[in-house]
């Protein structure tokens, strides 16, 4: 038989028989993502058939079927083969494209167009983990980065100095690039819904405040920034565990099932911070802890580390994109990150000077291996307490979008300045359409 006579024939999944002496082994899980595939694209080739109606090749995508409820497939009958034939073919379908290999850039680039598209589709249905998808993307933009002659190495970089007078009021909503920021009260859910819109996040990661004053708290700094707008102290414990709550009561209205979330706490509080969790949160994934490279303030033991509670939100499967180093990123709950002291060494300072504009700034890495661990690009993470910006760095840096709430104008101008000193672009303000920049010589005019 030539190529010009094959001639496909619909035919009844319910007619065909495995070859018995099929060698490939279908795990369920390649079942699973052949049938999202057939969903996605169609059943595009035909399987190959003998006279007797046993599969020679297409085992897989026959299960795939079954598992789909498909009741007919096309199918190319094959009589001019003999039994050894049939076996030689059935081994060369499945060894020949073994031994093929990926051009590393060409595929990284066809992944980071999918992955920042809006798909009809599961991504994971062309048959790679996210997990995967995101470490070829990020290697593809290493390799462009790194024979770039131009731009920024240090994330964790603050702005010099802020207007005397904050640009931003509370109220107001400013855009920048994809991302989005309110200064407002994140126990509000007018708050979220402002800014959200019928959106929901597909993560949170967020540092709320310890209530403890701020000179209390992290490292040794210079400047007396004044505590923070709520929770500096002045609750006692029923009355943090509430204000806990109230806001892990929005972050759960305005996050998608199934979404991880990481929120920041002191060992002195982890009590109301478990007693709210548990009241609003389906499991306690896991404790995770930040090692410092130095110590802070203590007196009983100096402290070295802070805590990150990891909530997951609703009944439905979380993402977990490392999978014990599946694909070459080994995460544990210990999370070893240089204090942001270390990373902003001043000239002449070794305290650094990062601690200038916001006295518990986390570093940017960290929330970027977090991102990468539960979300996907195009996502929304969400951060009810942005404080300085880190997460909405991190979000820029790994393609995901972030939308901020935080109730200190101040504050959110280090954010916006941050990003501005980041990416070269500027902030829109909503109401006027106006650039930050503007508002902010406006202000010194006057």
């Amino acid at each position: 038989m030539t190529t010009s006579q094959l001639q496909i024939e619909q035919i009844r999944v319910s007619d065909l028989k495995p070859h018995p002496a099929n060698p490939r082994v279908h795990p369920k899980k390649q079942i699973r993502q052949i049938a999202e595939s057939i969903k996605a694209f169609g059943f595009r080739m035909p399987v190959i058939i003998d006279q007797n109606n046993q599969l020679i090749c297409g085992h897989a995508r026959i299960e795939a079927c079954k598992l789909l409820g498909q009741e007919q497939v096309p199918a190319v009958r094959v009589t001019d083969l003999d039994e050894t034939q049939i076996r030689g073919l059935m081994i060369a379908d499945n060894r020949l494209t073994e031994i093929s290999i990926w051009d590393d850039q060409l595929l990284g680039e066809h992944l980071k167009v999918l992955s920042e598209l809006d798909l009809e589709f599961d991504i994971e249905c062309i048959g790679f983990d996210y997990g995967e998808i995101e470490q070829r993307i990020s290697q593809l933009e290493l390799s462009i980065d790194q024979g770039s002659p131009s731009g920024h190495e240090r994330s964790d970089e603050l702005p010099n100095e802020l207007p005397i007078s904050p640009v931003t009021k509370v109220g107001d909503h400013w855009t920048l690039g994809e991302h989005r920021i309110l200064c407002g009260d994140s126990t509000d859910p007018a708050s979220y819904k402002r800014i959200l819109g019928d959106a929901h996040a597909a993560m949170v990661f967020t540092d709320p405040p310890y209530n403890l004053p701020a000179r209390s708290i992290g490292q040794v700094c210079k400047e007396d920034h004044g505590d923070f707008a709520m929770g500096s102290g002045e609750m006692s414990p029923e009355e943090f565990t509430a204000f806990l709550g109230s806001v892990m009561k929005q972050l759960c209205a305005f996050s998608v099932h199934g979404s991880i979330h990481y929120l920041f706490m002191d060992w002195r509080h982890m009590s109301e911070m478990l007693a709210a969790g548990n009241a609003h949160y389906s499991e306690l994934k896991n404790l995770c802890v930040w090692v410092k490279d130095r110590a802070g303030m203590g007196s009983f033991y100096r402290s070295q580390h802070e805590l990150v509670f990891v909530f997951k939100h609703g009944e439905a499967p979380h993402r977990n994109h490392f999978k014990l180093g599946e694909h070459g990123r080994t995460r544990s709950n210990i999370w070893s990150y240089p204090s942001v002291r270390s990373l902003n060494p001043a000239e002449g300072d070794p305290d650094g000077d990062a601690l200038k504009l916001h006295p518990t700034i986390k570093p940017v890495r960290l929330i970027e291996d977090a991102i990468l661990d539960c979300s996907r690009r195009g996502e929304i993470v969400l951060d009810p307490f942005l404080g300085s910006g880190s997460t909405l760095i991190a979000c820029e840096k790994t393609r995901r979008h972030c939308v901020g709430i935080e109730l200190s104008p101040r504050y959110v101008d280090v954010a916006i300045t941050r990003w501005q000193l980041w990416t070269g672009r500027e902030a829109v303000h909503e109401a006027t359409g106006r650039t930050f920049n503007q508002l902010a010589e406006e202000a010194s005019d006057d």
